[in-house]
């Protein structure tokens, strides 16, 4: 496992990074509700991505979310991942806008070359989306956490 404060290797049987000394428990009483506040304050620096789920976090709901939402990024927009989310909703939206002004025209028209480079981006998306799906799955998602104590 990785240390989410410095991203330095931690040995199984321990608890403890050894390079930062950040402590693994303090994990525990972590909250994703308190890291998207975080995330838009001052105190941004002090949140930590962490593959360990808070109680605030459903995995139930983020898998479903992936699946049938994920082009959307909603999975990222309900953890707090807002720039990830953006990324999914602008390239599905140009790609869609586009494919239905090229079924309206159906010509070699100069939206069909854009709507060839968007499916590049929507093929990136795809790809993603996949992996987030995995990472959901086995427990090696990364979600922003945060706790009082981390600013101290």
């Amino acid at each position: 496992m990785n240390c989410p404060k410095c991203y330095s290797n931690i040995k199984k049987d321990k608890n403890r990074c050894d390079y930062c000394g950040f402590n693994l428990n303090e994990l525990d009483n972590t909250s994703n509700k308190l890291a998207k506040k975080a995330l838009k304050s001052p105190f941004k620096d002090d949140v930590l991505y962490t593959s360990k789920l808070p109680s605030d976090v459903s995995k139930k709901k983020l898998l479903l979310f992936a699946i049938f939402l994920g082009f959307f990024g909603v999975h990222n927009f309900y953890v707090g991942k807002i720039w990830q989310g953006l990324y999914n909703v602008i390239v599905t939206s140009l790609t869609a806008i586009l494919g239905a002004i090229l079924i309206i025209f159906p010509t070699n028209t100069p939206v069909f070359y854009a709507f060839d480079f968007m499916l590049v981006f929507q093929g990136i998306n795809v790809i993603w989306i996949v992996f987030d799906i995995f990472y959901i799955s086995f427990n090696k998602f990364k979600v922003p956490v945060y706790k009082e104590s981390f600013s101290e």
